[in-house]
């Protein structure tokens, strides 16, 4: 899952929130295409539901190695922000979503929602697409729209599952988003899903020796840049901030340079 390097394009881009509607009904309907109504109107993320859904995924991660978080106290308990981490494995946003209780978003890669069953399972938990290689207008419309409603936003800044196996460069999305947004990011550090689902074929789970840990960071607040900065250095120091943040959560193993 990731976000598409969207800054360049966006700078003429006024803020697109269409507050008539909530966004989860605009997102089943932007998708009719693909999904029939029924799945895509089905909405997992009452608050009973996340309760159920969590207590299974904690007892999933728990059997394939063990489940561990830390930092919870740095998400924002009301209010918009966006949660940035490394993505090593399609079991970094279950991770996620397991420990999170507040309404929150992914924003995924395309090709995913083209995959049968997963294609529309994923929507109901709050995963809409986003297309690479391009200025996706619909996808900042969708995330920008749940930013406006309070929500949270699940980005994964590397593009993707890091090909290299260690932290890869940051795209600029998610610092786009919080400062067109003015939302805190809270960088996230997973680690040992890839090797409870590791992304190589076969791909299935397995047990993981040490389990999967979360890790949290304090939030870092786009206001803290240099206001006299240009647009794109400011998206570039962020990003730049970003990363680091990111990279103290890891272990040295999973820093470039460092296997």
């Amino acid at each position: 899952m990731c976000v598409s390097d969207v800054s360049t394009h966006c700078a003429s881009l006024a803020p697109l929130h269409n507050e008539s509607f909530p966004h989860s009904l605009l997102s089943a309907m932007s998708w009719s295409t693909l999904y029939p109504l029924p799945f895509t109107l089905l909405n997992l993320q009452r608050p009973r539901v996340i309760r159920v859904t969590s207590w299974i995924l904690h007892g999933i991660f728990r059997v394939f190695g063990g489940f561990r978080v830390t930092g919870l106290e740095h998400i924002p308990t009301s209010g918009p922000a966006l949660l940035a981490a490394n993505h090593r494995s399609w079991a970094d946003p279950p991770a996620l979503r397991c420990v999170i209780r507040r309404t929150c978003w992914f924003m995924g890669n395309d090709f995913l929602f083209r995959i049968p069953v997963l294609g529309r399972l994923i929507p109901m938990y709050g995963a809409f697409p986003v297309e690479r290689g391009k200025m996706d207008r619909d996808a900042l419309r969708e995330a920008e729209g749940h930013l406006a409603d309070g929500d949270l936003l699940v980005i994964f800044p590397e593009g993707g599952t890091t090909v290299t196996g260690t932290l890869y460069p940051f795209e600029g999305g998610a610092a786009m988003l919080a400062i067109r947004n003015d939302v805190p990011i809270v960088p996230v550090g997973i680690t040992g899903t890839d090797r409870m689902l590791p992304m190589k074929p076969p791909i299935y789970p397995r047990w993981a020796r040490g389990g999967v840990t979360v890790t949290f960071g304090p939030p870092i607040h786009p206001s803290d840049l240099d206001p006299t900065l240009p647009r794109r250095a400011r998206i570039d120091a962020l990003t730049e901030k970003l990363y680091a943040a990111v990279a103290a959560l890891l272990p040295p193993e999973y820093l470039p340079g460092e296997e």
